[in-house]
């Protein structure tokens, strides 16, 4: 994005900022220059100074570097360092041999990015030469072994100081996509683990933002707050601030794309080096390169090494295919190899009613507190995302009107999603849950209350993914009421009946719409900035949140009705490629383990279960399955499989978030949906009469109904075990 000129004819504008640090650099290398230096020592420069990035109030940097066994006098030394005092500016100093420098890249990570900017001031030019060569030489000896350190460095600071493409109030220097990230990008490339990206125009603009910054501020500042952008942006020839945001917002993310190449090239040299010193120790031979195992995922989706990529011959007509990949990311971690997305991108549009498998994949795409975030961000990088969600080419970017928020609007979007995800065990319909929070505020921009605008968009995609009635008015509604409670608690008195009438009345009296809404009001609080999540409101949501459970009841469980005509065998769904239905009958409910493994046996993902033991005591099942790696199944090769007993226990269960609930003799069990998980709650469950399971995106729902005696708290012991802890 380039600035238009700015300014009346006649009128002189701000002196530019690149004039600005060229004068102040050269103040400062001036004053350097006329300092008297102990005999045989060098003065060299790090941080702003040597990257001749100085602005006006920018601090000094500088290493008094010394020969062994010559180190100066405590005369000499106040001789250097006073004078730069007493011009005011903020000195950072260090006394140091070249042998020194050099052990500092071990020990210190923050050090050695520093150091790595070494340059020669004044003095004995050979000292300082000799100095960088020892740094450069022990960084790319230390630098494998480093490695992690130095990301879980940038992982600590982008915590910190948050991005600068989504926050309403960007730390130019320390946010993600920052000038710090472009130092450590060149810290790799010294390192000789990459090559060093061209991100000139990116580096100007933020310096440009950076040193007005200091000006308008009058001291050190990188953190760029509304009130200063607005001048900034004039100054700058953008129309407003909102403009000087976008163009940041593009370089930011141009220096994160570039930052996360350079560090899976990195990640990539650094492993390939490990493996080829393990082989020359245990074979006497050079470097090797072991390809990763290629492992299915989903239909086409394929883990290879370390990244995620397509199978050999995908179907590139299925539009599915995109939703499968991203769910995939979201499941496992993993970033998508590039050449996948560029793949990807010749899909044909999404068809104009979902089918199941891509809802629950859509769901499970949101639903991982670790990973949604980067995944949707780089979708939509890749111009994909806007493809499933129309409606965010409008918030992309966009800073909320309401000083209280600290991201974007479509980052504050991701992070409240975030944290519904952290929270989507302890609700009976994470899909919803989900869905609503991506949507509350999609409707900011348009001229109208934002909640009505959002409630229309999620009620076209809730129609298109083929939701009830029922679903659709709850999800409007949580849409439409996200900011109800919170008005309510800052108004009203939660304890009056008028207040609890008028929630209850706007959530349609529907207790699944409650307990979602209150999950939602408190992390878009949390989401939105510091002191909104208070206690205030806290205490208000418990209250109101109580009294309407109380005022509404729940809907019991009820018994599933079941029959298995034979001992075995497996149906094919019509119209719904690679799902089926098995049926099963047995003596005992823990005979169903064994089919259970039989299903894990041909990696098949259970939608849904139904078990329920008839009046003369023979237990009947229904499992809906999916098959992740293929569209056609077999019912005869599985069904040799399952009497063979060749496939006859379950895979190890991974621990999981896992919430329970009891409805008189009802468990309810809730926890995160992964290959095995029903057959390990089976195997610790008393006495039952029937159970059902269903899988709500990444969330597994099972309702079991127990007979005779119940320990209680022994069945939530065993089912913690079994589920969460391991």
């Amino acid at each position: 994005m380039t600035p238009s000129d700015s300014g009346g004819a006649g009128t002189p504008g701000p002196m530019p900022p690149a004039l600005l640090r060229k004068q102040a650099v050269d103040r400062a290398r001036a004053l350097l220059l006329s300092l008297p230096l102990p005999s045989g020592t060098a003065l060299a420069a790090t941080g702003s100074l040597a990257r001749e990035e100085m602005t006006p109030y920018s601090d000094l940097d500088l290493i008094l570097l010394h020969p062994p066994g010559q180190e100066p006098s405590s005369a000499e030394l106040q001789a250097l360092w006073y004078p730069i005092w007493d011009r005011k500016y903020r000195l950072n100093h260090a006394l140091r041999t070249p042998v020194e420098c050099a052990a500092m890249i071990t020990a210190d990570s923050t050090a050695a990015l520093a150091l790595l900017d070494l340059k020669h001031v004044a003095g004995d030019e050979n000292l300082s030469a000799h100095t960088r060569q020892l740094v450069l030489r022990s960084w790319r000896a230390e630098i494998s072994r480093n490695f992690d350190a130095l990301a879980e460095l940038a992982i600590t600071r982008w915590n910190r100081s948050g991005s600068v493409v989504s926050m309403t109030r960007p730390d130019l220097k320390n946010g993600r996509g920052g000038l710090r990230d472009i130092h450590l990008i060149k810290a790799l490339a010294l390192g000789n683990l990459a090559d060093f990206p061209d991100l000139g125009a990116e580096q100007e603009l933020l310096l440009d933002v950076r040193t007005l910054l200091h000006q308008s501020a009058r001291r050190s500042r990188d953190v760029l707050d509304p009130e200063f952008a607005a001048d900034l942006a004039i100054d700058l020839g953008y129309p407003d601030r909102y403009t000087l945001a976008a163009a940041l917002a593009d370089a930011a993310r141009t220096i994160d794309e570039a930052l996360n190449r350079t560090m899976g090239i990195a990640r990539g040299v650094v492993t390939r080096r490990a493996l080829g010193a393990v082989s020359s120790r245990r074979a006497g031979v050079g470097n090797i390169h072991t390809p990763g195992l290629r492992r299915p995922l989903d239909v086409d989706v394929v883990a290879a090494g370390e990244y995620i990529t397509l199978s050999r011959d995908p179907d590139l007509n299925d539009p599915g295919l995109l939703l499968r990949v991203s769910s995939a990311a979201a499941r496992t971690g993993l970033p998508v190899a590039d050449s996948t997305w560029q793949a990807l991108r010749v899909l044909p549009p999404l068809p104009e009613k979902w089918m199941k498998v891509m809802v629950d994949d859509f769901i499970a795409t949101l639903s991982s507190p670790e990973y949604t975030q980067k995944v949707v961000n780089r979708m939509d990088q890749e111009g994909l995302w806007a493809r499933i969600v129309p409606w965010w080419d409008h918030v992309r970017g966009r800073l909320p009107r309401e000083r209280s928020h600290i991201h974007t609007i479509d980052q504050h979007s991701l992070v409240t999603v975030r944290h519904c995800a952290s929270a989507s065990v302890t609700v009976a319909r994470p899909d919803l849950l989900l869905l609503a929070a991506l949507f509350h505020d999609l409707g900011k921009g348009y001229g109208r209350p934002h909640e009505q605008v959002g409630a229309g968009f999620i009620a076209r995609i809730a129609s298109e993914m083929d939701f009830n009635h029922r679903d659709r008015v709850c999800l409007q509604t949580l849409v439409a009421e996200h900011t109800t409670v919170a008005r309510l608690v800052a108004r009203r008195d939660p304890h009056a009946e008028d207040t609890l009438e008028e929630l209850l009345a706007a959530l349609n009296y529907d207790l699944v719409t409650v307990n979602l809404l209150g999950v939602l009001t408190e992390a878009d609080a949390k989401a939105t900035g510091p002191g909104v999540w208070n206690r205030q409101l806290a205490s208000g949501l418990s209250i109101l949140l109580t009294r309407a459970r109380h005022r509404l009841h729940d809907l019991q469980p009820r018994q599933p009705i079941v029959f298995s005509g034979s001992e075995i065998g497996l149906r094919e769904i019509a119209g719904d490629p690679g799902s089926a239905v098995v049926n099963w009958r047995g003596d005992y409910l823990r005979g169903s383990v064994r089919v259970l493994a039989a299903i894990a046996a041909q990696s098949w993902n259970i939608e849904a279960v139904k078990l329920a033991q008839r009046e003369d005591g023979i237990w009947h099942g229904l499992f809906e399955i999916r098959s992740l790696v293929t569209m056609s199944l077999d019912a005869d090769v599985f069904v040799q499989s399952y009497r063979s007993g060749v496939h006859s226990t379950l895979p190890e269960v991974l621990p999981g978030p896992t919430a329970y609930f009891w409805h008189g003799r009802v468990l309810e069990v809730r926890t995160a949906d992964r290959l095995g998980a029903v057959g390990a709650l089976i195997s610790v469950l008393p006495e039952v009469t029937w159970l059902t399971s269903q899988k709500l995106g990444a969330t597994m729902l099972v309702q079991c109904a127990l007979a005779g005696d119940i320990d209680r708290a022994k069945v939530e012991r065993d089912v913690t075990r079994a589920l969460a802890t391991g």
